[in-house]
C-alpha cells in the first residue's frame, strides 16, 4: 500500500511521580471537521537534515522550555489514518510513525509553547493520567515501560464532525434510560467512522466507553458478542452494579485479560451489534453510523492493513445476516453518514 510518511520523536520525561505533557492545541478544517486537543507528550515531525534524535531534543525544547539528554528509545508505535478521513487532499493515507526516547532533563524552566501546535506543558501525577483526554501514544508509552496502560478516553488523530457529536451528545442528555444507567450505542458496519465518533462522544459526555471489539471472540463472533455484551456489561449497569467483561486477544486467538467497568449512570458502547437484539433492548439511544461501501472497505484497508483484506467479505455476511432480521439501521434514533 502506498502511504504518505509522517515521522515524530518524542520523549517521556518522568521525575518524583509525575510525568511531562504538552497540550495539543487541536486543529480545525474549513469543513467542519476537527482534530480534537488532547494531552500528549512532547515531541513532533522530523525536520530535513535532522536525526530522530536531534528532532526530539529540538521538540521538548519547544515545547516545555527544558533542555534534555535522551536515553534509550523505549519503543516505536504506527497508526494510519485512511485517506477518506485526513484533512489534506491527498489521495493516499498517512503513515504516522511515532518514536519515543526517554529523556531527562539537564535544564530550562517550565515554559508554554507560543505560536506553535501546543499551547500548555504540565507534569502531571501519573494517577491523573486516566482523567485527562491523551494521545494514544501515552498509553503506547505506558506500555513500553511496563506500567498498567490508562483506564480512560483515548483522543486519536482522526478528525470529528463537531456537529454530528452535539447532536449525539443533546439527545443523550435527554434520553430516558432502561433502569439505573443510559446507555449510548454507536452502532454501524465495518468502517464507518464509529470509533472515533463515540470517543468524542464520551469526551463531551465525561463517561465511559466500552469498545465491541474487545468482546468479539474472534473473526466469526459477531452474533455471539450481543449476548457477550448483554450479559457481562448491560444487566449489570442497569441494575447499578459494576461489570466486568473478557477481552479478546486478537493476536493469540483467545480470550485475554478481563476489564473493569464502574459502575456509572451513563456508558457509551460502541461497535458493530451494540444496538441488536436483546443489547438494543438496554439503548437509550441507538446512533447508526454508516457509509458507502466503497468508502468503509478503503477505510478498512487502510486502517486494518491487507491482512484484513480476507476478512472482510467474512466480517460483512455476518453484518448482513445480524443487521437485517434485526432492523437495526432503521429502528435508529439518529443516523449519521460519514
Amino acid at each position: 500500500m502506498d502511504f504518505d510518511t509522517r515521522v515524530g520523536c518524542y520523549a517521556w520525561i518522568e521525575r518524583d511521580g509525575q510525568v511531562l505533557l504538552a497540550h495539543w492545541a487541536g486543529f480545525s478544517a474549513p469543513d467542519g471537521r476537527h482534530l480534537r486537543p488532547c494531552w500528549t507528550l512532547p515531541g513532533g515531525g522530523l525536520e530535513p537534515h535532522e536525526s530522530c534524535e536531534q528532532a526530539a531534543v529540538r521538540e521538548v525544547a519547544e515545547e516545555t522550555g527544558y533542555a534534555v539528554e535522551l536515553g534509550p528509545l523505549l519503543g516505536t508505535a504506527t497508526e494510519v489514518i485512511p485517506s477518506a478521513d485526513r484533512l489534506s487532499s491527498s489521495a493516499r493515507p498517512l503513515l504516522l510513525v511515532q518514536l519515543i526516547y526517554r529523556a531527562t532533563l539537564t535544564s530550562g524552566e517550565l515554559t508554554d509553547e507560543v505560536d506553535g501546535s501546543t499551547d500548555e506543558a504540565r507534569w502531571v501525577p501519573l494517577e491523573a493520567l486516566p482523567a485527562l483526554p491523551c494521545a494514544g501514544l501515552i498509553d503506547h508509552a505506558l506500555g513500553f515501560l511496563g506500567r498498567p496502560l490508562r483506564d480512560g478516553l483515548v483522543v486519536d488523530e482522526t478528525p470529528v464532525d463537531e456537529d454530528v457529536v452535539a447532536r449525539i451528545v443533546a439527545a443523550a442528555q435527554t434520553a430516558a434510560p432502561r433502569g439505573v444507567a443510559t446507555v449510548i450505542a454507536i452502532d454501524g458496519p465495518s468502517g464507518s467512522g464509529k470509533t472515533t465518533l463515540a470517543q468524542a462522544v464520551a469526551q463531551d459526555l465525561d463517561c465511559p466507553i466500552v469498545h465491541m471489539d474487545e468482546l468479539y471472540p474472534g473473526w466469526d463472533g459477531l452474533a455471539e458478542a450481543v449476548d457477550l455484551v448483554t450479559d457481562q456489561v448491560l444487566e449489570p449497569l442497569t441494575r447499578g452494579e459494576h461489570a466486568a467483561y473478557r477481552v479478546w486477544d486478537w493476536g493469540r486467538g483467545e480470550w485475554g485479560p478481563t476489564a473493569e467497568v464502574p459502575a456509572t449512570d451513563l456508558l457509551v458502547l460502541e461497535g458493530c451489534g451494540s444496538s441488536v437484539g436483546r443489547a438494543g433492548e438496554y439503548a437509550a439511544l441507538r446512533v447508526w453510523v454508516d457509509a458507502e461501501e466503497s468508502v468503509r472497505h478503503q477505510r478498512g484497508i487502510e486502517r486494518d492493513g491487507e491482512t484484513f483484506a480476507p476478512h472482510w467479505e467474512r466480517w460483512a455476511a455476518q453484518e448482513l445476516a445480524l443487521f437485517g432480521p434485526d432492523r437495526t439501521a432503521e429502528r435508529a434514533d439518529l443516523t449519521v453518514r460519514t
